[in-house]
């Protein structure tokens, strides 16, 4: 039997009931128990095998390998194909063969118009639609698309305790999302005392993608015969059966962001799931189109076998850092410790390696019969948060940094993508010897898209220059003069500079430009992969090594006191505000000088790797310290040497404590200045009323028309207490600072345990809405054994709800 809350009965009930979409009659309620029952057993199975491979103790290139060519895997109509079979056919389809084994994307339901990769170039602009503000900052924006998120930047699946909200945010953003898409937005729209209205007619919106959540996440506000669903299941069926017809009637579709996908059998629960939906709403097989992202350094071992099993319905696949550098950390954390992942960027090798793969795999399986594409592969996320004018470290003085560096990174992308395949036994061509029809093959311009955080006019306007710039502008963009805007002393390239001579020379080193700075595309002859063994394992394809050792070999580098420090510092303000109930959460990076968006993958990054780092007992590898906090020109951040930490110390739980006692201090101190601005702001609100009074005491020399007394009076009932209350409340912190030591306790008990949780945010999105004397509690239990806390359970010490959250914890619904 299905439970949904009472709650979200009583508050949302528009969104459920009986509903008429493509003409057939649906209850919202039948259909999610009807597919909870179908398969919340798969997607058990699925999260399951996840922790089984994390404790298998098996050595990393024994289990991560790629799989065995005779290894078979099964579609969602019953085909089995051996994974030789499976590249064979890639690759019969790259090389124009018309063999039994050939298979593409999308061959039967075509890619819409909207949708497609490569027509619609620009920015995807991501992020929650809650509230209403942000759905219309992404619509007015000037991107490519728009992804509505219910998964690592998701309004909240849960109500932070002390937050007065009766349900989580989730639902009111479905809501919104329902009445956006039918027009029921007020123009104007009133929000937090700010104006807002739509810029844009209904056929110039962006398109819209939903980005569900991930198979590990659990709905606790739906049961099934009294256990949490699968959150992807009320997603996806809340989406679809409120907007589908609104999003046919402006020409659009429903369209999914599907993540965190490892393995063909996760792929293939979200194939049948999605089949079994648009069987129910008399949909067209795959016209419910999906983009990958991949994010999972354990898909691309299986990366064909994935496409396969899509290739009705998947249009794009995402390349993004985060996750995936967070997923390369937690693939070696039993064997190897990563160097300083703040230094691991997408121009590192191993991430170029992986880029060029995704690339690749779009082009070969996206090519249909009659030569046109299919798919293409989307570019990874450009995250900073522009400072605003008024803020009061004038910080916005650096954000010609952040221009500069998303249209650099946008550049990259484009010239990634770029890839020119030929017959011919050349080795190296130039974009302008294609062109110019010089040498004989084609060219494929693959990354035309690429994620943004922000829809801040001229930082969206930076990023989509290089996307949208044709073939011919692209060297043009190269051979711009240079020019540099200087902040502070320092020469910031200006966003519409040419590359400056260290921006050549990285690009050079990618192999994206030659020595004249000439655009050098990716040559890929047939002969380099014309067998499966050659695509996984010609080295003439991946940099000098083959594939596998390309995307997973662990990079060398330098473990630092002063990153180890940073990456403490991110983790736990990005916990608390998660705390909060805030996902997308923009937080003062002090390394980079500019405000960075996180979310729940930059949390997976740090957390892991600190995880490691104590695990291993992983050595210092340059003489550094852990700092103090101090008042500077980037605002109040780790900034004074505090803990000397010469090369060759080991990151030991002593340590950490040192570390640990440094943030909590850093944090006390940030919010005294936090409170020193809000108290001058309240005080500048008055102070044309007090001028005058003291211009009166003042005027004619000190007191002689009026007293120091009367002036204080005068002062005093100047100062009326309604007043003073509103610049009280305008000025109030937006989060609740009792989390503070929270978060604190909640990592030191995570990192300093051996027992390694995935996806860690879920711990604290479980802990968020208990009060304090549950909270600690549980957090405690959940660290400790299961037949322990079994035990404490049935003693009637701990509630029967932690056996819950353990399991959900630990992956073993």
């Amino acid at each position: 039997m299905i439970e949904i809350s009472l709650k979200v009965l009583r508050e949302f009930n528009d969104l459920l009931g009986e509903k008429v979409v493509n003409g057939r009659r649906v209850v919202v309620e039948e259909l999610i128990e009807e597919m909870a029952r179908r398969f919340q057993g798969e997607i058990s199975k699925a999260v399951r095998a996840r922790r089984e491979w994390l404790e298998d103790r098996r050595p990393v290139r024994e289990k991560a390998a790629f799989p065995q060519w005779g290894d078979k895997f099964e579609d969602a109509d019953g085909n089995v194909r051996t994974f030789r079979e499976i590249v064979q056919g890639l690759i019969d389809n790259f090389l124009g063969r018309d063999t039994p084994l050939r298979w593409g994307l999308n061959w039967n339901t075509p890619v819409p118009d909207d949708l497609h990769p490569l027509r619609n170039p620009g920015l995807e602009i991501t992020g929650p639609w809650y509230p209403m503000s942000r759905a219309i900052h992404q619509i007015n924006a000037d991107v490519a698309s728009m992804m509505e998120d219910e998964e690592d930047a998701s309004p909240a699946w849960y109500v932070p305790w002390g937050s007065g909200r009766v349900v989580a945010a989730v639902w009111e953003a479905r809501r919104i999302v329902k009445r956006v898409l039918r027009g029921d937005v007020p123009d104007p729209y009133h929000e937090g005392g700010k104006v807002y209205r739509m810029q844009k007619e209904r056929s110039r919106w962006p398109t819209l993608i939903h980005r569900v959540p991930g198979l590990h996440i659990l709905d606790f506000d739906i049961r099934l015969d009294g256990r949490p669903i699968p959150a992807i299941i009320t997603s996806v069926v809340i989406y679809t059966v409120n907007n589908y017809d609104e999003l046919k009637r402006a020409g659009s579709g429903v369209y999914f962001y599907v993540p965190k996908v490892q393995t063909p059998g996760e792929a293939l629960v979200i194939e049948k799931m999605l089949r079994f939906l648009e069987d129910r709403l008399g949909l067209r097989r795959g016209e419910l189109k999906i983009a990958m992202l991949y994010e999972e350094a354990m898909a691309g071992r299986y990366l064909p076998v994935i496409f396969w099993i899509w290739r009705e319905r998947l249009v794009k696949s995402n390349n993004g850092r985060w996750d995936y550098l967070g997923s390369l950390i937690e693939m070696w954390k039993d064997e190897a410790v990563y160097p300083d992942p703040q230094n691991i960027t997408m121009t590192h090798p191993i991430m170029m390696a992986y880029q060029k793969y995704n690339a690749l795999m779009c082009l070969m399986a996206g090519l249909g019969k009659d030569g046109e594409l299919n798919a293409g592969p989307v570019g990874g996320m450009a995250a900073v948060m522009l400072y605003r004018p008024d803020d009061p470290y004038r910080r916005h003085r650096y954000n010609a940094r952040a221009l500069r560096a998303i249209w650099l990174d946008k550049l990259r992308e484009r010239l990634i993508g770029l890839i020119f395949v030929t017959q011919e036994p050349v080795k190296k061509v130039t974009l302008r010897e294609v062109l110019e029809g010089k040498v004989h093959g084609r060219l494929f311009d693959l990354f035309r898209q690429s994620w943004v955080a922000s829809p801040e006019e001229s930082y969206v306007k930076a990023g989509n220059e290089p996307l949208r710039a044709s073939l011919e502008e692209l060297q043009g963009l190269i051979n711009r003069p240079v020019k540099y805007v200087e902040v502070d002393g320092v020469k910031i390239p200006a966003v519409d500079s040419g590359l400056t001579e260290q921006e050549r020379q990285l690009f050079q080193r990618l192999g994206l430009i030659d020595e004249e700075g000439n655009i050098t595309p990716w040559v890929v002859r047939g002969d380099m992969l014309d067998t499966p063994e050659k695509l996984f394992g010609n080295p003439e394809l991946w940099g000098g090594r083959d594939l596998w050792s390309a995307l997973y070999e662990p990079p060398k580098g330098d473990i630092t006191a002063e990153h180890i420090q940073h990456a403490f510092y991110m983790a736990a303000n990005y916990g608390f505000q998660l705390l909060n109930g805030n996902l997308a959460a923009a937080i003062d990076d002090y390394e980079l000088g500019q405000r960075f968006m996180n979310d729940l993958a930059t949390y997976r990054i740090f957390s892991t790797w600190l995880w490691t780092l104590l695990r291993h007992g992983a050595a210092v590898t340059k003489d550094g310290a852990f700092k103090g906090p101090a008042r500077t020109p980037l605002g109040v951040i780790p900034a004074e040497d505090r803990v000397k930490v010469p090369a060759g110390t080991p990151f030991t739980e002593e340590l950490f404590d040192k570390l640990w006692d440094l943030h909590m201090e850093w944090t006390y101190a940030f919010y005294d200045d936090l409170d020193r601005i809000a108290a001058e702001k309240i005080l500048h609100k008055f102070i044309d009323k007090v001028r005058k009074i003291i211009h009166e005491a003042y005027k004619s020399g000190p007191f002689r028309g009026q007293s120091p007394r009367e002036t204080a009076r005068r002062i005093l009932e100047s100062l009326h207490v309604d007043e003073v209350e509103q610049a009280v409340v305008e000025n109030q912190p937006r989060f609740d600072r009792a989390f503070a030591p929270v978060i604190m306790e909640i990592l030191k008990t995570k990192l300093k345990s051996p027992m390694y949780l995935q996806h860690g945010g879920r711990l604290i999105m479980v802990l968020a809405p208990l009060p304090d004397e549950e909270r600690d509690a549980v957090l405690h239990a959940v660290f400790t054994p299961r037949d322990q806390v079994e035990k404490l359970v049935k003693a009637g010490r701990l509630p029967n709800y932690v056996l819950e959250i353990y399991d959900y914890l630990h992956d073993q619904v």
